[in-house]
């Protein structure tokens, strides 16, 4: 259905610019759903989390108990190094991994959107299976396949890394394609008329455009890829250990007000990504 990518073009040579539409009598009610949406999904866990990273221990709070609450739990995590160490091997996977990923990705999507390569169908398709399994069992599947690797990826940090861009990499894909097939080829031909080659062609025209598109991928791979837990639970080993499986083993040892400090701490980080993204390609789509 999106083969006939002329159909969606809306960046080409010629000005372009947005429209707003208006809603008319339904931006009321639309408006109130979506705060109702945020508030249900967003707002309530956070401050439960928020009330129970400051409370002594895991418990309804009533409101004389609110003069009970300490900073204790966040004292450990900064003096704790199996947390901190979680932290920065969760941050090295979410900035190298998602960029790697969106580096594939815009690939990709430039062989199987702009070029006739026999077999460029059959590339996206692949690129889409392990999206179709469990993240258990490809974890597992991976496991298995790297264990007698000749390449000594098994219990160190680069299998979660592949793991991780092999998991997740349609999202990038999905950024990029969308975004790609807004763009019309003239421009492309345009730089070749120029005396360009494919190299300067795609950093130089393409990934410009793309722009707005790739940050939007980075930063949701980023935030996957930060709390990610089905397959680093199977991968992970002692020394390159995330964030996800450390904040189940915290909560299997009932430190709940740990759990929920770090819980936020990887919110806040999160949001911090999602609020650079939203910077940059504001200032791209103007």
């Amino acid at each position: 259905m999106t083969s006939q990518i002329e159909r969606f073009v809306t960046v080409s040579g010629k000005a372009f610019s947005s429209r707003t539409i208006d809603l008319g009598q339904w931006k009321v009610l639309a408006s109130c759903m979506a705060v109702l949406m945020l508030v249900i999904m967003v707002l309530l866990p956070l401050l439960t989390l928020f009330l129970i990273s400051f409370l002594p221990y895991y418990y309804v709070p009533t409101l004389p108990d609110l003069y009970n609450l300490t900073i204790k739990h966040y004292r450990d995590l900064l003096r704790d190094d199996r947390v901190l160490l979680a932290i920065w091997t969760s941050l090295r996977l979410a900035v190298g991994g998602a960029t790697l990923c969106m580096f594939l990705a815009a690939l990709i999507s430039y062989i199987t959107v702009r070029t006739k390569v026999p077999g460029r169908g059959l590339l996206e398709g692949l690129a889409f299976i392990p999206w179709a399994f469990p993240g258990a069992a490809l974890a597992i599947g991976l496991l298995w396949a790297y264990v007698d690797f000749p390449i000594p990826v098994f219990n160190t940090l680069w299998i979660l890394l592949i793991a991780y861009i092999s998991r997740f990499l349609p999202y990038g894909l999905r950024a990029t394609n969308s975004t790609i097939i807004q763009i019309h080829k003239e421009l492309e031909e345009a730089s070749v008329a120029c005396g360009a080659g494919f190299v300067a062609t795609f950093c130089r025209i393409l990934i410009p455009l793309m722009r707005p598109g790739i940050i939007a991928g980075w930063i949701l791979l980023a935030t996957l890829f930060i709390r990610e837990f089905g397959i680093s639970i199977f991968l992970y080993s002692p020394g390159a250990e995330p964030v996800g499986p450390l904040i189940y083993f915290l909560y299997q040892d009932n430190r709940y007000g740990t759990v929920a400090a770090l819980g936020l701490l990887v919110c806040t980080i999160s949001m911090i990504l999602v609020a650079v993204s939203l910077k940059y390609t504001r200032i791209e789509t103007r």
